[in-house]
């Protein structure tokens, strides 16, 4: 039976004008290897190819209700690093922004409390913050 899961992640994409950046010199300057890569101009299908450059590093995926079990890996991944995510901000034109994912099943919805400490780190960095859910029809149970 799957149960209610959920991921973070922090990302880095350009702002006004800028689509495409170095992400080689992001990852220099974290000292953090990314989860993803996208890269402006990749084919994504046949048709279309990507318009924009993103960098990001992701939380492994847990089933959990608790969304400290998926914000907390972020935070301790990046919380000394917000002078430098500060820096990347100013010199390459990039937004940073964090995002929590989460794959509710049955209805088991988790608690959505931010911690001060987490709020704290997101604030240093200017960073938005997105929730997205993506909700799963109840289940009949089987007879």
């Amino acid at each position: 039976m799957e149960k209610t899961s959920l991921y973070a992640y922090i990302s880095f994409t350009g702002k006004d004008d800028v689509d495409d950046f170095p992400v080689e010199v992001v990852t220099e300057m974290l000292g953090v290897q990314p989860t993803t890569i996208l890269r402006m101009g990749e084919r994504i299908n046949d048709v279309h190819t990507r318009s924009f450059t993103s960098w990001k590093y992701e939380s492994e995926t847990v089933e959990t209700l608790d969304v400290d079990d998926v914000l907390l890996p972020i935070l301790n991944a990046f919380q000394y690093k917000t002078d430098t995510i500060n820096r990347i901000k100013e010199e390459l034109n990039l937004n940073v922004r964090i995002e929590l994912v989460i794959t509710m099943i049955n209805g088991y919805t988790p608690g959505l409390t931010i911690s001060p400490e987490f709020s704290r780190f997101a604030s240093a960095i200017n960073a938005s913050i997105g929730i997205d859910m993506y909700v799963y029809p109840f289940s009949e149970p089987e007879e």
